[in-house]
Order: structure tokens, then sequence, then C-alpha cells
């Protein structure tokens, strides 16, 4: 039998250390597979070096696709990526995303896409999004950004596709219309290598699980049988809640939000009480985001809405410095924007400095919550690890740390578990229902079995 694809007796590096060491496996072309593993396993590691990103120490590689030109293989790879490498966040901070004058700069959806005025394509009218073509991309929600990735690979027509955690952050409308295109395209010829959770395509034919950088184990995907466990773990010790200052943490009377003269956000009215755990739902682009940024003080059109946080309206001469001490926030694309030089544990640490005018210097007590907080999601391994090397479910792990450690009033947090394995979504949904037990709470998520139990309010944005 022929393959498509074949690695035998190669190593590769990584951050000068070597990776998935004398490692050989075949893919033919009727197949697809599926990569599973736990977070920090080596899982986008693998799909680099298919992709060819990464230096081959010793053995072989080597893709026999007929339809390729000689010596230009890797124009017949397509990939997606949770973090996209073909953007550099570095030059962004996160707050410029809702300021309407300081993005003028920035590459919008059509400039990415290379698409010259009055083009269309089947993809983006698909995913709904062709009405974003004129945005600036660091404006999508992370659910239009995702899409507008995958529809970028898709208008490549690759050979092999590969896509690093495909449905995270996609509303259910999406991940269907996702797992139907991946049916079509394997229909068409092309074949697909992705990274997953949970949800496997109708399309896969294999699996592939990776553990510590190396393959464990390979199967058809009809043996493959999930390690998912539900089991108690022990807490470490949780700081009190602060003493309650505010009966209401959140009003929102009448709220719009309007960009270039559309409304993204119309007319809403909501009002969460001190100690209340809300699930805020809605579909990718329905405004989640953008109404956490008016809560966390990141959004200037605050200011021509008449909105109380904390008991008080704003604008009436609170700082947003005063308004963040009280928040612990976690977002889809928070990690993308810290400094590439801080460890994962100067990262975890950060909140408490967060605002410029009350420097805090961590104490013992804080030190050791943090310490804990790592072992308790069995990532002590990585504390001085730089944040930019490690998983993008270890980086989420590390940013809810953060929003913990800060010991805030209320937690805000836009879809936390991202990237992260089923285990460690136990973990971090046990220690929510422990810490916001006298707290405030609102949670975005996609995924109705990621909401803490804690939770009894649900708020619906529709489109």
């Amino acid at each position: 039998m022929s393959y498509l694809l074949k690695i035998k007796d190669a190593t590769f590096k990584k951050f000068q250390y070597p990776v998935f060491q004398d490692t050989s496996w075949e893919m033919h072309p009727e197949e697809n597979w599926a990569v599973v593993g736990a977070n920090g396993a080596g899982k986008t590691t693998f799909l680099e070096i298919v992709e060819g990103r990464l230096m081959k120490i010793k053995g072989e590689i080597d893709c026999n696709f007929a339809d390729a030109d000689a010596g230009n293989v890797s124009g017949q790879i397509a990939a997606v990526y949770f973090n996209d490498p073909s953007i550099n966040y570095g030059s962004f901070y996160y707050q410029q995303r809702y300021n309407a004058t300081e993005t003028d700069s920035i590459v919008t959806v059509r400039n990415f896409l290379k698409l010259n005025a009055g083009d269309s394509l089947p993809e983006l009218e698909a995913f709904e999004i062709s009405h974003l073509l004129d945005m600036e991309i660091i404006k999508l929600s992370n659910g239009q950004f995702k899409k507008m990735l995958i529809a970028k690979a898709l208008m490549k027509k690759p050979r092999l596709l590969l896509l690093d955690n495909l449905y995270t952050g996609l509303d259910s409308q999406a991940r269907d219309y996702i797992s139907r295109t991946i049916s079509q395209i394997t229909l068409l010829g092309t074949n697909v290598i992705t990274v997953v959770d949970r949800h496997i395509p109708d399309s896969i034919t294999h699996v592939m699980e990776i553990e510590n950088f190396a393959i464990k184990n390979t199967s058809p995907v009809r043996n493959y049988i999930p390690a998912y466990r539900c089991r108690q773990y022990t807490l470490p010790v949780l700081p009190d809640a602060p003493a309650k200052t505010f009966d209401t943490a959140v009003k929102l009377e009448n709220v719009s939000i309007v960009y270039n003269g559309k409304t993204v956000v119309n007319q809403l009215e909501w009002t969460v009480s001190h100690g209340e755990k809300w699930a805020l739902t809605g579909a990718n682009g329905s405004g989640k985001s953008m109404l956490l940024s008016l809560i966390f003080a990141d959004n200037p059109q605050a200011y021509a809405n008449n909105i109380i946080l904390f008991d008080r309206k704003r604008g009436t001469g609170e700082s947003i410095w005063d308004i963040k001490d009280n928040i612990g926030f976690v977002s889809p694309e928070m990690h993308l924007y810290f400094n590439r030089n801080k460890t994962c544990r100067e990262v975890a640490l950060s909140g408490l400095s967060e605002n410029p005018h009350r420097k805090v210097k961590p104490v013992d007590k804080i030190l050791q919550l943090t310490d804990s907080l790592f072992d308790y999601f069995s990532i002590t391994g990585i504390c001085n690890d730089l944040f930019r090397h490690v998983s993008t479910g270890q980086q989420n792990m590390i940013l809810l740390i953060r929003a913990t450690v800060k010991n805030p009033a209320m937690l805000a947090l836009d879809e936390p578990f991202q990237g992260m394995d089923f285990d460690s979504v136990t973990r971090a949904k046990q220690l929510l229902d422990e810490y916001c037990k006298n707290r405030t709470l609102i949670f975005v998520s996609h995924e109705p079995d990621e909401l803490p139990s804690c939770i009894s309010r649900h708020f619906h944005l529709s489109n």
C-alpha cells in the first residue's frame, strides 16, 4: 500500500530540545487522523513536524503527493493553528481591539485573505463572515477569527489539511458546518490531520494518542475509547472572598454598541447582583466578548452608555483600574498579548500589578497559593518555562490561576477552558465551584458541559 506521508526513525528539535525521538509512522491516502493527548503532550508539535516547520535531527520524513510539483510539497499542505503564526500580536495591545480610532494600520480580513474588492468566497458565505471583510482582524470574536483561518486554509485547496484544536471557540452551528466541510473535502481528495479534544469529526478514520512528545498508540477510530474520568481532586487552601462592598456588580440599561455604523449590541438590559453566578451564551459574533469588554473597562463605548459597575455609574470619576481591581478576567485572546519573555510563574503573578498605580509585591501567602495552584493543575514542571513555549491549554490554566491569585470580588471568564483536556477542565470546574462560593461569576462557553455546577442563571445573546 502506497503511503501519503511517512516518518521513519526520525527525531526532531523544538526550542533546542529533541522531540518525537526515533518516531516511525505512516499515513495512507484513504486515511484521516485525529490527534489526542493531554495538555502539553505534544499534539501541536506533531502538526508542526508534518508541516515541515521543525528541524529534523535524524531519520526520514517524506510526503508522497502524486499531484505535487517537485520541490513544492509544502504548497500542498495548509495548516490552521489556534495561535496563528502569521500574525504578530506583539505589535498590538489587548485593549486596541476595542478602540475604533487606533486600528487604522491593522490588516482587515480582506487584506489577510488577499481578496480584491468585489471578490466573494463560498467558504466565507458558508461561515457567515462575508460581512466582516472590511473589519480589522483583531476586532473579530474568537469564533469569527477561527472561521477566517479555516476559510483561508480551504482557499489553498490543499492536498493535506492540518487543524489544531479544530472546534475550540466555535458555536454548535459552526462545528456542524466544519464537520460537513471536512467530510466533503475528504471525498474530493484532501486528507486531514486534526488535533481534537472530545469531538471527533465523522470523516476521521484513525486516532493517534500522544504522550510526552511521542506517539503512544494508534488505532482505527472505531477502536478508540477516550480515557475520560470524572474524579474529585483535592483543592488547595483558597483565600476568602473580599468583604462585600457592593450590591450590584453589573447593571446595563438600554446599552448599545455601534462600530462603523453597524450595531453590535442593541438596547441591552442586564443586572448581575453580588454573589450571582451567570452563564453568558450566544453564537459566534453575537457580542459576548464585546459585552465583557464594557464590564472590564476595556471598551471606551462604556462612557456613551448607562452602565453601573460595583454600585457606581461609569464616568463619575472612577478609573478603569478601580474597576479592574474587582475583576479576575480571562479571554480567548489574552495569552497572545503577554511579554514574550515572561515565565509561566511571572504571568500568573502579573495580575497583582495590573494596576500601575497600585503595585503589589507578592507576599509569601500569595506565592504559596500560586505554587499550590500550579501543583493542583499538575503543571509545576513548567513554572519557569517561557509562557510562549507551553501549550495553549497550559497557558489558559495559567491565566485562570492569574485571575484567582488576584483575589477579586468577581470573575469574568470568556471561554477560559479553551485547549484544556478533559482532566484539566474537571479540575478547573471544581476549583471555580469552591472559589466562587462568595464571589460573583460571569462565565462564557459554547460547551454546556463546561459550565461549573455553581452557575444558576443564564443570559443569552441573539445575533
